[in-house]
């Protein structure tokens, strides 16, 4: 790797080394691996590793499985990890697809029914009326069930395997949604384009896990920058069915970064209040005198589409001299706009807290204006129902998960052993005084504090070269004279 332009890292080989040992023992290994670490070839080489000697040996093929949490993560092991470590070591919408299958084999009459029972369920989901209950999508979901029992005898001899396998992948969606069950939580939820998404899960998925994974002797590898909380995986053990397993071999490999001398921490010592009525006026005057102070180069990151809009229209009208991108629908080509504008700024939500990766000066200024505790749902409803006090839930279910997604979105500061950044949370309640400024602290790591904004800007003007404070300054300016700046409000 070294020879590939790989740094080599020692924390880096002793994991991928904790990993095999674990896929060797059939252990369940969960491995919390600091920012830098590079955890993914880590788990990727232990996995190869496994693989080859089972081969070698002549022992039963045993496949390994990745699960990742995104599709942009689990892209990049598909399309840049995996042929990149083949290089080096050759080297040395389920319902409308279903609709065009059936057409594409002339089960025409079969697509058209599933199309006209499927129309009602479709427009309620693209177009959800405010609020909606999940019993208001039951009746489309029962004629939706009705008509696929129908359509599967009708093409039983007639369709191809795939598609006989996708009506039952369908109908037996269908039929979790519908079932009233204690041990299932049904909920209505909407995602980044506005439409509702129907969602059912377990109300114990650690008791699930339990019994469909961890009693198996198999081993298996979890790993994230942010499955501890300090040295403590008690929340993730728990959430996962973990509590109890003797097989669990724990590891926490440190960062190989100097936060301390390569990171600044700002926490204002007179915050905005949530319940001030110029709230957003404030908060967006901060966010500016922030982005002033590292001369742009800023990543924003909201908790809600709500806050980021409203603290984008009033970024527009203060003119600062950066390009201003908000990461909505289309973030692949938003996130290379960024990447490709010099000092520009990105307002960010969503997948944005974990998704992305942005080496170098790009971001050299991450901006949170509130910390990311997680929003009450009906699986957190369920949840809360097996803690004696309100206060037991929040410490134990609410506080630790605030805890990993700020350690998530901390992460986006510092991508590489030379990135230099200053890093502003603006909630109130995490500054000094504030209710959780201690389980902010813990859950970050070691560096030194800016007290002021001139603080900030003095320690990027002494980490940052000269063409920083230059570079795009010119080009923007010039296309600013053009109008070819407009687009920010619509990016």
């Amino acid at each position: 790797m070294p020879t590939r332009g790989m740094t080599v890292r020692e924390e880096q080989i002793a994991l991928s080394h904790r990993m095999l040992d674990a896929m060797e023992n059939r252990n369940i290994a969960l491995c919390d691996a600091g920012t830098g670490i590079g955890k993914t070839y880590a788990y990727l080489t232990a996995g190869i590793a496994f693989m080859s000697e089972r081969d070698r040996d002549g022992r039963l093929f045993q496949p390994v499985l990745i699960s990742t949490s995104s599709i942009a993560l689990q892209n990049a092991v598909l399309n840049e990890y995996l042929p990149f470590l083949t290089r080096i070591l050759m080297a040395d919408g389920q319902i409308r697809n279903l609709i065009a299958a059936l057409k594409a084999e002339k089960c025409t009459a079969a697509a058209t029914n599933l199309q006209k029972a499927a129309v009602p369920l479709l427009t309620a989901l693209e177009n959800p009326d405010g609020d909606r209950e999940f019993s208001a999508y039951a009746k489309h979901l029962a004629l939706l069930d009705r008509t696929l029992s129908i359509i599967r005898s009708a093409v039983q001899d007639r369709a191809t395997p795939l598609v006989i396998r996708r009506l039952k992948e369908l109908a037996r969606t269908v039929t979790y949604l519908l079932e009233e069950s204690n041990q299932m939580v049904r909920y209505v939820s909407v995602n980044e384009t506005g439409e509702a998404v129907l969602c059912a899960t377990v109300t114990n998925l650690g008791v699930r896990l339990a019994e469909t994974m961890w009693e198996r002797p198999c081993p298996y590898i979890l790993t994230s920058g942010t499955m501890a909380v300090g040295p403590s995986f008690q929340r993730f053990r728990e959430e996962a069915g973990l509590a109890q397993c003797l097989r669990v071999k724990e590891s926490v490999s440190l960062s190989p970064f100097d936060y301390e001398e390569n990171c600044r921490l700002y926490l204002p010592v007179n915050p905005v209040s949530f319940t001030d009525p110029q709230y957003y006026d404030k908060l967006s005057a901060d966010i500016a005198a922030l982005i002033t102070a590292s001369n742009g180069h800023a990543l924003v990151l909201f908790t809600s589409y709500a806050a980021m809009s409203a603290v984008k229209e009033r970024l527009l009208l203060k003119n600062l001299p950066w390009p201003i991108f908000t990461l909505n629908h289309n973030a692949n080509y938003t996130v290379e706009q960024f990447r490709r504008s010099p000092g520009a700024v990105l307002l960010a939500t969503g997948a944005a807290w974990e998704g992305f990766d942005f080496p170098g000066d790009a971001v050299s200024m991450l901006i949170i204006p509130r910390l990311p505790f997680p929003l009450p749902d009906a699986v957190k409803e369920a949840e809360r129902e097996r803690y004696d006090t309100l206060r037991d839930y929040i410490r134990a279910v609410i506080v630790p998960e605030m805890q990993i997604k700020l350690k998530q979105g901390f992460g986006r500061a510092i991508r590489t052993e030379t990135d230099t950044c200053a890093v502003a949370i603006l909630d109130e309640r995490a500054c000094a005084g504030g209710r959780y400024h201690e389980d902010v602290l813990s859950a970050l790591p070691e560096m030194r504090r800016a007290d002021t904004m001139r603080d900030i800007e003095d320690y990027i003007r002494s980490v940052k070269s000269e063409q920083y404070f230059t570079e795009g300054n010119e080009k923007h300016g010039e296309e600013r004279e053009r109008g070819l700046l407009r687009s920010p409000q619509s990016a």
